[in-house]
């Protein structure tokens, strides 16, 4: 055979065993190796799969239902479910705890669940049966979980207490009876509040809604003022008007008489005298009376004796021309 052929063959078994002995790392996969004794992680696309194993990345769920007892020996059912995860920081628990297989996870997990079954038991045998509560219980395991878990090389994702039930059923019963009456008592208390609530909401609307009665009272009251006081400056203003009024009539009046008297012929030219005259032409027989009720009685009077001195005048001046 020519040395041609024999590096051929030669490099058909080496594809061969590399083909053979690589693989192609999966995106849901961890690649473990161990180099030096250390659990290293391969984080290239191919890895030996002799010298290598490959472990899923995904999540790991359980459920967990034991028994365990409460404080006086009293046996409960305690049902929980956890979710775990590969700690890509702590690798070399995680095969301590699991083993070199692909289902270290699933069985760290295990080794987990465990831990969380003796702490519940723990937990619960320090309380009283009516006094164990799913959130305690729950802050209780995450508080002492949370640095266990990395020592098992596992992340916990999630921890959730379904129930904490007890075995005995006249018990449970019990414990139901109890719980519904804490809670009537709780909803009446409620109720009661929302009343008294209501009531104070009510009694103090009704004090605003009379507030603000008051208040409008008071404003009406004021605008009631205010047009009083206007209506009274107008009745004031009106008086002034009919003073000032009469007052000027008073002065004409005054100058009148005051003309009258120095020219007492004017007479003649007044209204009350023309009615006189044409009452006169008229009812030759009949008495006409002026009124004179315009000017007050003293007046009236002087202004007669004017008129009287005038027509005696008039009449004496005839005598003498006849």
């Amino acid at each position: 055979m020519s040395p041609i052929g024999l590096l051929l063959i030669f490099a058909v078994i080496i594809i061969s065993l590399i083909i053979y002995e690589f693989r192609l790392r999966r995106p849901d996969q961890i690649v473990l190796g161990d180099v030096g004794g250390k659990i290293i992680r391969r984080k290239g696309k191919f890895y030996p799969r002799h010298f290598s194993l490959g472990v899923p990345a995904t999540i790991f769920s359980s459920v967990s239902e034991f028994e365990s007892e409460a404080r006086g020996k009293l046996p409960i059912k305690i049902k929980l479910t956890f979710t775990t995860a590969a700690d890509e920081n702590h690798l070399t628990e995680l095969v301590r705890a699991g083993g070199w297989s692909e289902n270290l996870v699933e069985k760290a997990s295990g080794e987990l669940g465990l831990l969380i079954q003796t702490l519940a038991k723990e937990f619960c045998e320090k309380l009283e049966i009516e006094e164990l509560s799913g959130k305690d219980l729950h802050d209780y395991l995450q508080k002492n979980l949370s640095k266990v878990s990395e020592k098992l090389g596992l992340q916990l994702i999630s921890l959730n207490i379904h129930s904490i039930e007890p075995l005995d059923m006249e018990i449970a019963e019990a414990m139901q009876q109890q719980e519904a009456a804490r809670i009537r008592e709780k909803t009446e208390k409620i109720n009661q509040k929302a009343r008294l609530e209501a009531t104070k909401s009510r009694v103090e609307a009704d004090e605003k809604i009379k507030l603000i009665e008051h208040q409008l009272q008071l404003k009406q009251m004021e605008l009631k003022k205010k047009e009083q006081e206007k209506e009274a400056e107008l009745a004031r203003y009106r008086v002034e008007k009919e003073l000032e009024r009469r007052r000027m009539q008073f002065e004409m009046e005054q100058k009148e008489l005051q003309v009258f008297e120095e020219h007492p012929e004017l007479l003649l030219l007044s209204p009350q005298l023309a009615r006189l005259a044409e009452a006169s032409q008229q009812l030759k027989n009949a008495r006409t009376v002026v009124s004179l009720a315009g000017l007050d009685q003293q007046k009236a009077s002087h202004l007669f004796d004017v008129f009287e001195q005038f027509v005696q005048k008039v009449l004496n001046q005839k005598v003498k021309e006849k």
